[in-house]
């Protein structure tokens, strides 16, 4: 990521002195979530590479080690120890970066989407234990 975004333009130079051609621009940017659905491995491999070349259009980054993966193709388990997912991106001038590892959550793990709460199993046991703190907490506070 560079700092400041500059921006260089035929444009700029009728609005800004012939001497310096550049338009410093401080800019901050915090996305909290994307998501990215596909049926297929390589299917989801394009669309990181995709999002990969925006982020160096758009001089933004993202935290790789925040990514999750919800699959219900992985191997089961219901286990925290799942190992992590290789996705090969596609190189380009606007993507340098050619793998991403991916941890793939468990399946007995709740996700939210959407503002609705799921899990691969399909268990409700997660909403019950929020509806119980919910309950609760309400109950304390009268």
């Amino acid at each position: 990521m560079v700092d400041p975004y500059i921006l260089r333009s035929a444009s700029l130079l009728l609005s800004v002195v012939a001497t310096n051609p550049d338009l410093k621009i401080n800019n901050l940017v915090f996305m909290d979530n994307s998501t990215l659905i596909s049926s297929t491995k390589s299917g989801m491999e394009y669309m990181l590479s995709i999002t990969e070349e925006f982020y160096t259009l758009n001089n933004t980054s993202a935290n790789h080690q925040k990514y999750t993966l919800i699959s219900n193709s992985l191997p089961l388990s219901t286990t925290f120890s799942l190992s992590l997912v290789d996705f090969n991106l596609t190189l380009s001038s606007l993507n340098t970066i050619s793998t991403l590892q991916i941890t793939p959550i468990s399946i007995t793990s709740s996700f939210q989407f959407l503002g609705v709460w799921f899990n691969i199993k399909g268990s409700r046991i997660f909403v019950k234990k929020q509806i119980a703190k919910e309950c609760n907490s309400f109950a304390t506070t009268l």
